[in-house]
């Protein structure tokens, strides 16, 4: 009889992950999506995410925060180490931001006269900005019509005066940035972001308000502290702000710590869009174009049709924070700030 002997297979030495890696993969700081696509794009390490000062809660990197950094670093300001730019953390901030699966892509078939353009930084960022805010952010639309007979008429009679006495053009925008900030005074919950499953409520109140420029992209810079602005504030903030991005002389300054936003569809003759929130805020206002129309009013002598000048207002917010009837009730004291401008106002 044969006796076989058992042979124990040798087993595999366990290599020890270097400590050096485990410290830059795991961070103890907390990045957004967003933060780790920008990084990603523009081949910030993990090392250097780590050297950003963060203007968010508990020092947490903000989008603003990473772009004045790549700017600084274009500008030879930050020193970056190559053996950091050339380690593998690179390649753990694309496995974070890639944790969640992608929806499958559809393909896209091309013809031998379809043109190809290649998306800028701006747009890049911009883009991923979008999709994030739609993934983050559980998206609800109200909307309210407002008749703002009054504040054209107004704008019509004090237009040339105003221009005349303050060097500037007066538009609606000021207006409803103004009308805005009056609101949220009342809905200080409209003024908030969004941190894990806490609610900052903001105390100043910053709008962004939405400019497109020359090139077709579009940025929103901020008036700081609307509330504490008058009509007259409000303009000059808003017409420098404008020119400024038409221009490309917008600092990273003017980008920062936005708590709302505006924008304007009625600029482009549009009535009523559904704007994508403005991360990490959880609203935006987007306001419609101007048209005269029909509407019923009562007299004492009865019901009479008359012209009247009405826009629709629309608001998109993050239902995660704001329900339908907040979200509902804030948008009508907008349009009711609106409706009862004073038509004999000075400024």
């Amino acid at each position: 009889e044969k006796v076989v002997a058992k042979t124990e297979k040798p087993k595999e030495e366990v290599q020890p992950k270097p400590e050096a890696e485990v410290s830059e993969s795991k961070s103890s700081r907390f990045y957004s999506p967003l933060v780790l696509s920008i990084a990603q794009s523009e081949q910030v390490s993990m090392s250097e995410l780590e050297s950003i000062k963060g203007s968010g809660l508990n020092g947490r990197v903000q989008k603003n925060d990473i772009l004045s950094y790549i700017e600084e670093r274009k500008k030879g300001k930050t020193e970056v180490k190559k053996e950091e730019a050339a380690q593998a953390p690179q390649k753990e901030v694309k496995a974070e931001v890639e944790e969640k699966k992608e929806p499958v892509k559809a393909p896209v078939s091309m013809g031998g006269n379809d043109q190809i353009i290649e998306m800028d930084r701006v747009r890049k960022i911009i883009s991923d900005h979008m999709v994030m805010s739609k993934k983050v952010s559980a998206h609800v639309t109200s909307v309210v019509e407002a008749d703002v007979t009054n504040l054209v008429l107004w704008r019509e009679r004090i237009k040339d005066q105003f221009s005349a006495r303050h060097g500037e053009k007066l538009t609606y925008m000021p207006v409803f940035t103004e009308a805005v900030a009056r609101a949220i005074s009342e809905f200080p919950l409209l003024n908030s972001s969004v941190e894990d499953y806490k609610i900052i409520i903001h105390k100043d109140v910053n709008i962004a308000i939405a400019v497109a420029k020359p090139d077709g992209n579009l940025v929103a810079p901020v008036i700081k502290n609307a509330e504490q602005k008058n009509l007259v504030g409000l303009t000059k903030n808003l017409n420098q702000l404008a020119d400024a991005a038409r221009k490309n002389k917008l600092s990273v300054e003017d980008y920062q710590g936005g708590t709302f936003t505006i924008t304007n569809f009625g600029s482009f003759r549009n009535l009523i869009g559904t704007p994508i929130i403005n991360q990490p805020q959880v609203a935006i206002l987007a306001t419609g174009s101007i048209e005269k129309k029909p509407a019923v009013m009562e007299t004492p002598t009865g019901d009479a049709i008359v012209v009247r000048h009405k826009m629709f207002l629309s608001l998109s917010y993050d239902h995660r924070v704001i329900d339908g009837a907040l979200g509902g009730a804030f948008l009508r004291r907008i349009a009711d700030i609106l409706e009862e401008f004073n038509i004999d106002r000075e400024v």
